[in-house]
């Protein structure tokens, strides 16, 4: 009973002496204001000379003022000293200064780094002429119509071209690869053929010499070089002009040199084109019945969109399709801009992070406020002491703008250093596998408006405190329940906050570990094939010395055999056909479903391989042969099955002598020959375009070495495409591989060597790239939540400190104490994490393109999320708990 009555006589003694505080304050007021009505009638009615004197040196003084503040230097003087206090005030309190400049430093170098990708890839210009004019055509499919489908073909771009009133130019180009000989060691470059209209369409120029015109189409072989093989291979020479290169086995005469910037990508390139030759009467793969694949670029004329040039394609189109048997059936045209049309791959990627990173700035932009806020709300009475004596409202936001504007400066001058640290990471992870035209630099224009934001939100918050005592005055100075209702109600107001921020949190966590989980189940799941060991490289064979596919048959066999002797080496094989990407299947006709018409038939992958490549590949082989060296031409006609396809069309019985024959679009019924089934291997997973599922497809296995002589390939006219897969049980020498090439042909190049596990993690860096961001994302706001967490249950302790002290007094046990300040953070947590449960629940299906495997609602997930949470948040508020129980109560009483 003692303690406790000694504490009420110290709270008597305290209300006592606030009370003679404000009388004594209430008279000094009194007696000034009648000395000052004295002093004037004084002044006035008898003539004083003191006074006389006075008001003219304070006449003088205000006019030196009113000088000084015309000029702005009052102000400035007064904002230079707001600014220096502000210094010291921030120099005492350390953690507040630590922890907002830590926070202002993650929001604005995450924000304004993520904000330059993704303008650089999806706003800014492309470094052509007028760039929102260009457009990229594609055909569709009719059962998805805004997708792209399939290439175009030649014949139908010639029509095009020569009877569109939509466009003010059409221009065509494909890819190509090149061996680029007889300067210096031979060398495979990526090029292209185009029409010669292409860089006028698009607005290109040239740094030295010429760029094609119309007479070029008739003339010799032309080509146009880019500036990094000007400058690499032939050392920026302009000797090079008017010369002629080999490209392939065949001469191109150099007509000119395109600008260091210039940058054009069709068809999802993901390398910039260093060749572009123009196509010419003499190329009899284009001409004008040919269904030569091609990327068609166009230019619209100034008053026409995007959705009437297609319209108008379309309407030819639709005649083209009956006029030629080649073309796909009930086939569309796409018109999309190009910069669109550039990014398809990678656009849903960075739009995802491009919502995630505007969720990461609304919690930077809340925290660093309710750190101000909860900051600003322990100094009401400093406000309103100065407030009541003579402080203005102009003056007093001016300090406290001040003193944001210092933490600022230092939260982001770390930040910029944070967001240059992030795009050089950025650059050298390309985890896209190709940067967009001019690469990813920090951008000034993302920095400034992502700092602003930043800056409203902490001087809004921070001024609400100052706002707040200019209503109250005097009633702010009281030391009673006044005093401790205002502070609830900034505590109950920065909890509102930190809930926000929590439940936000929560959301991109969610989405973080939906994708997370995404990316461990494509992970988890079976190619079938090896990845350890297999290495794959491609060679582009010229048609001017392999023209035939004899020719090319019998390199590969001389290859293999070659390369099946280099040290380390234990199988090699061979492909015209990339195993990897399935982006179309092939109608295929069985015994049982002769005479079908062709939309109804089954489909499967289709490809074209050597004897070896089963074993090099680790493609296990199950029942009957393999296949080898006696399937030719001459022999039967014989095909190899997957398992997957054993089981989805031979159900019940043995394929094994059954008969297949494959389909093209272009054929009514299938043509090609019937194919023997002789064996069965194991089942493969692909990836299809602009997809991040691998699915397992039927698949057909033909003979590399049965194809007859015929046409040469439409999809790649100067060259063929052989890629090598060997099966290495130890180290190889690239120099091995590349010596056994030449030892065939000297003048030969071969692609860079990759293994298998290096090819699909490329093939996976969309699901991989998503994952790891969002979930680098989530950690920042979960660090952001947990010094919410923190701040605000630190803030709530020194509020209730004299509560906590009397607590402890009259008995309380520290456990109690901490228990105390533990459930009220576990309250704000629980209130956070139930409302980002329900936005996550409708955020997850905006996901739902990018899951593979797993629910939108994935218990695991969710739950994962819940005890992560938690988890973050009583840590965050254990410190102030423990400094909670450790009041000394005497100590309180004393302070307060």
């Amino acid at each position: 009973m003692s303690v406790i009555g000694e504490i009420w006589r110290r709270v008597e003694m305290l209300a006592r002496r606030e009370k003679f505080g404000r009388e004594l304050n209430e008279e000094m007021r009194l007696h000034r204001e009648m000395k000052e009505r004295e002093l004037l009638a004084s002044g006035t009615e008898n003539g004083d000379a003191r006074y006389a004197a006075t008001r003219s040196f304070g006449n003088a003084t205000s006019l030196s003022e009113r000088g000084r503040e015309a000029w702005g230097w009052r102000w400035l003087e007064d904002f230079a000293q707001d600014l220096r206090f502000g210094t010291r005030m921030l120099r005492k309190n350390p953690g507040f200064t630590l922890t907002a400049v830590l926070t202002l430093a993650l929001g604005v170098g995450a924000n304004t780094a993520i904000f330059s990708i993704v303008n650089a890839w999806l706003f800014r210009p492309l470094p052509l002429k007028n760039p929102h004019e260009l457009v990229s055509v594609w055909r569709t499919r009719a059962e998805a119509p805004h997708q792209p489908a399939y290439f175009n073909l030649y014949h139908d771009y010639l029509v095009w071209a020569s009877r569109s009133k939509r466009f003010e130019s059409l221009a065509a180009t494909f890819e190509q690869r090149y061996a680029l000989s007889g300067a210096g060691e031979p060398e495979q470059i990526h090029g292209a053929v185009a029409s010669w209209n292409l860089f006028q369409t698009v607005g290109g120029i040239a740094v030295a010499g010429r760029l094609f015109v119309a007479d070029d189409a008739r003339g010799e072989p032309a080509c146009v070089i880019s500036h990094g093989l000007w400058e690499r291979k032939f050392q920026s020479s302009q000797n090079i002009l008017g010369r002629t290169i080999q490209l392939n086995r065949k001469l191109y005469r150099v007509l000119g040199v395109l600008p260091s910037g210039f940058s054009l990508r069709v068809l999802d390139r993901a390398f910039e084109t260093q060749v572009w030759t123009v196509i010419t009467p003499a190329d009899k793969d284009y001409d004008a019945s040919s269904p030569a694949p091609v990327a068609v670029v166009g230019r619209l004329e100034s008053d026409t969109t995007a959705a009437q040039a297609e319209a108008e394609l379309f309407a030819m189109q639709m005649q083209l399709n009956h006029d030629f048997s080649d073309e796909p059936k009930e086939s569309g045209v796409l018109v999309v801009n190009l910069q669109q049309d550039n990014t398809r791959t990678v656009r849903s990627s960075l739009l995802l992070l491009f919502g995630a990173v505007g969720v990461l700035l609304i919690i930077a932009c809340v925290n660093t406020g309710s750190l101000i806020l909860g900051r600003n709300a322990h100094r009401m009475r400093e406000f309103a002491v100065r407030v009541a004596l003579g402080c203005g409202t102009r003056r007093l936001l001016q300090q406290l703008s001040a003193e944001v504007l210092t933490v600022f400066a230092c939260g982001g001058v770390a930040g910029l250093a944070i967001a240059f640290g992030l795009l050089r990471g950025f650059t050298a992870w390309s985890p896209f596998g190709v940067l967009p035209p001019g690469g990813v630099l920090l951008d000034v224009t993302v920095l400034i408006g992502t700092a602003i934001t930043v800056l409203v939100a902490a001087l809004f918050f921070g001024s609400l405190p100052a706002l707040r005592a200019l209503r109250g005055r005097e009633g702010a100075l009281r030391v009673s329940e006044g005093r401790a209702q205002s502070g609830r109600d900034h505590v109950r107001g920065r909890s509102l906050f930190v809930a926000m921020e929590i439940a936000l949190s929560v959301v991109l966590l969610v989405g973080a570990g939906l994708l997370l989980s995404t990316f461990v189940k494509i992970q988890s799941e079976p190619v079938g094939f090896h990845l350890q060991d297999v290495l794959v490289g491609d060679l582009a064979l010229p048609h001017a010395t392999y023209g035939t596919n004899q020719e090319q048959t019998r390199f590969c066999e001389k290859l293999l055999a070659k390369l099946t002797d280099v040290a380390g080496v234990r199988a090699a094989g061979a492909a015209v056909t990339w195993p990897f990407n399935v982006d179309g299947l092939t109608p295929l006709e069985t015994d049982k479903q002769q005479g079908q018409p062709m939309e109804q038939l089954p489909r499967a992958a289709t490809f074209e391989v050597s004897p070896g490549y089963f074993a090099a590949m680790g493609i296990p082989l199950l029942r009957g042969r393999e296949l080898d060296g006696h399937d030719r031409p001459s022999s039967l006609p014989v095909a190899i099955v997957s398992e997957e396809m054993a089981r989805k069309y031979f159900v019940g019985e043995d394929p094994i002598g059954k008969r297949v024959r494959l389909g093209y679009i272009d054929q009514h019924t299938p043509q090609e020959p019937w194919l023997t089934i002789v064996g069965v291997v194991g089942s493969t997973r692909s990836i299809r375009y602009n997809q991040i599922q691998w699915d397992t497809y039927p698949a057909v296995y033909t003979s590399l070495y049965q194809r007859p002589d015929g046409p040469r390939s439409e999809i790649d006219a100067r060259t063929q495409t052989v890629f090598l897969f060997l099966q290495a049980g130890q180290a190889v020498n690239a120099g091995a591989i590349a010596a056994a090439v030449h030892g065939i042909d000297a003048e030969l190049p071969i692609g860079s060597l990759r293994t298998t596990e290096e090819i699909v993690s490329g093939l996976r860096s969309q699901p991989r790239v998503r994952a790891v961001l969002l979930a680098g994302f989530g950690g920042l706001t979960l660090l952001l939540a947990a010094i919410g967490v923190g701040g605000v249950t630190g803030q709530m302790v020194q509020q209730r400190w004299r509560d906590i002290g009397i607590r402890i007094a009259l008995g309380a046990m520290k456990s109690d104490v901490r228990r105390m300040v533990l459930v009220h953070a576990l309250k704000l947590a629980c209130w956070g994490i139930a409302a980002g449960l329900l936005v996550s629940a409708g955020v997850s299906r905006l996901l739902r393109s990018f899951l593979f495997g797993i629910s939108t609602i994935d218990p695991a997930t969710f739950g994962g999320v819940i005890v992560v949470m938690i988890g973050v948040a009583m840590l965050a508020a254990l410190l102030p708990a423990r400094r909670a129980a450790k009041l000394d109560p005497m100590v309180v009483l004393r302070q307060e």
